[in-house]
């Protein structure tokens, strides 16, 4: 009998520096990402610690970056006396979660897989995310900027993220590549009205950023398992 693969856990930063009376309270970023009449779509979830502000997790190894990945698919889905979600989200995923994972965590109609802009599209990738739209999931690609990986992905994806400011650096092109298989095109870090009106012309149709909503942090409750503890040398 095949045992069922163990559910994500939640992630406690150690505690360092002025962060020194570490909390078990499971957090979970969140923002809105938005039609152009302002009708929330989706969010997109974040990692979140106590105590911890400004945290770079896009500058993370891979390790840790996988290891945020299971905090916010824990924290949304899987917190003891928690609901899950109830509206479609969007979780940033690396190579390395994706390939050495068979569950990712959460049903196809619960989240978007996005992939981060530092995953190399190998041949291992490219069957992986063929094998999860077979069973149903929908594929981002974050923060896009045409890198040869992003567009050897692009046949697998339903939605392109792509920054504004990568965007006003580069040129209409960059979302004529994005929308090049018909993917849905999501403008990221919108601030205001003039900047949705020129992505609404090179063909977005959904927007993220402080012009919808800024980010927010949802407390999910009080961690109770307690983390196995290495023996006693």
């Amino acid at each position: 009998m095949t045992r069922p693969p163990a559910a994500p856990r939640p992630w406690h930063l150690p505690a360092s520096g002025r962060h020194t009376s570490a909390s078990r309270r499971v957090l979970l970023g969140r923002q809105g990402i938005f039609t152009p009449d302002r009708e929330l779509f989706a969010y997109e979830l974040l990692f979140r610690a106590p105590g911890r502000v400004g945290l770079r997790v896009d500058l993370w190894n891979a390790r840790q970056q996988d290891r945020a990945t299971e905090h916010v698919v824990a924290a949304a889905f899987h917190t003891a006396g928690q609901e899950p979600l109830d509206r479609l989200a969007f979780v940033n995923f690396t190579r390395s979660y994706l390939i050495e994972r068979e569950w990712i965590g959460f049903a196809p109609d619960q989240a978007v897989i996005e992939v981060v802009e530092s995953a190399f599209a190998d041949d291992a990738l490219r069957r992986r995310l063929r094998s999860l739209r077979e069973e149903g999931y929908r594929i981002a690609i974050d923060d896009f900027v045409a890198t040869t990986s992003q567009l050897a992905l692009l046949e697998h994806a339903d939605f392109v993220k792509i920054d504004v400011r990568d965007l006003a650096a580069r040129g209409p092109e960059l979302a004529a590549a994005g929308r090049g298989h018909g993917c849905t095109m999501i403008a990221e870090r919108v601030e205001d009205a003039s900047t949705m009106a020129w992505c609404l012309e090179l063909g977005f149709e959904f927007f993220q950023g402080h012009g919808f909503e800024p980010a927010i942090i949802m407390d999910r409750g009080q961690d109770h398992l307690v983390e196995p503890q290495p023996a006693a040398s």
